[in-house]
Order: C-alpha cells, then sequence, then structure tokens
C-alpha cells in the first residue's frame, strides 16, 4: 500500500514538473513577443496536437539538404543558414511513440498564464467558433487586440522545446502564417531560435 502511495505521488509530482515547465515556455514566449511589441489579449482555449509542431519540424529536417528557393520544400526555417538541429531523427521518432496516444485535447485555463505577459491585464480564452460582435462591449475591450492559437510544448532534455502558434483574430483579418516555434533554455529564460513555416500558406 505505502508503495502504491508512492508511485501516486510521484506520478503527479512529475505531471505537476512537466505542466510547470510546459508553462514556462508559452509564457517566456509571450513575453519575448511583448518585448518585441507584439501585444496579444484573446488566447484560443482549445490547444492544437503536440504532434503538429513536431511534423514541420521532422519535414523541415527531412527537406535540409533541398534548395530552399525551389517549390519542393514543404516546410522552411527562417532565416539564414547554417542551420541547427538539435532534435534528431531518433529522437523525432522517440517523441511521436511518446505522444501518439496523446489525443485527449488541452483546453488552456487563465492560470496556465502570467497576466503581466498580456496586454491587458485580463484576457478572454475563446472557443475557436466564436466571435466577438462589433458595437458590443467585448469588442471594444478586445477588438484592438490579438490572439493566437498555441500548443502544449514538447520538451526535450529540458533544453529545447517546440510547440504549434499561429496568430488568430476573432473580428476577421489575418496575421503570421502558422509555424513551428523552437526555443532554447538559456540563463533560465526560453529563447525563441529558430521558426519553420509552410510556404504554400499564404494569408
Amino acid at each position: 500500500m505505502k508503495n502504491y502511495i508512492y508511485c501516486l505521488f510521484s506520478l503527479l509530482f512529475i505531471s505537476c514538473v512537466s505542466r510547470s515547465v510546459e508553462n514556462e515556455v508559452i509564457n517566456d514566449f509571450i513575453k519575448e513577443q511583448a518585448d518585441s511589441r507584439n501585444y496579444f489579449n484573446i488566447v484560443v482555449e482549445e490547444a492544437p496536437s503536440r504532434l503538429l509542431p513536431l511534423e514541420y519540424y521532422e519535414k523541415a529536417y527531412q527537406d535540409r539538404n533541398i534548395a530552399l528557393a525551389t517549390h519542393l520544400v514543404r516546410i522552411k526555417p527562417n532565416g539564414y543558414p547554417p542551420y541547427i538541429w538539435p532534435i534528431d531523427t531518433l529522437e523525432i521518432k522517440t517523441l511521436k511513440e511518446k505522444y501518439k496516444k496523446d489525443t485527449i485535447p488541452y483546453y488552456w485555463k487563465k492560470k496556465d498564464f502570467v497576466r503581466k505577459n498580456f496586454a491587458d491585464k485580463d484576457f478572454q480564452l475563446l472557443k475557436t467558433s466564436e466571435r466577438i460582435v462589433p458595437n458590443t462591449p467585448d469588442y471594444r475591450k478586445y477588438g484592438a487586440g490579438a490572439g493566437f492559437i498555441v500548443s502544449k510544448p514538447i520538451v526535450s532534455n529540458n533544453k529545447y522545446a517546440l510547440f504549434y502558434y499561429s496568430f488568430y483574430t476573432p473580428f476577421g483579418g489575418t496575421g503570421d502564417s502558422p509555424k513551428a516555434i523552437l526555443m532554447e533554455k538559456v540563463d533560465g529564460k526560453w529563447k525563441t531560435i529558430k521558426t519553420y513555416y509552410d510556404p504554400n500558406v499564404i494569408n
């Protein structure tokens, strides 16, 4: 019985630590965006699959030796070569196996986010089907803001994190193309080191 209780508490502790690290990644990304004057105050409640950014990264990795100017590249890394690939083929396979059974959607909660990282101290969680109606209190409060769709991160060796990100506006308009974000933990903070996008997606 004692062993059972010990195992249960160990699993709960590991789960809480994992969730904390994942939230650190997303909050550091939001702060990084705010420092670049990209402000948000809307988050889409349902997180996309964690396999999505892994698929982006894997395609970019597989196409790494194809000239980026050709139409054969499915997913492109931003910036200029040389590119780094901290997650290799073996780890991609391991991560895909780990998360392929993770099919239960995750719904973001306000407690997942550090409020000061948002343009407004309060912010709104929206379902993707929701739209903010013009000339309503919500429109006046959030209509000038911006939102995003983001997946839970995949964390590799507590040093690299990979997640899906897409700009979102519930009142119309377009923004950045959907992309996978690769972050690295540097001096205790998560920093974006590379993004990967589909050049065939036009906003």
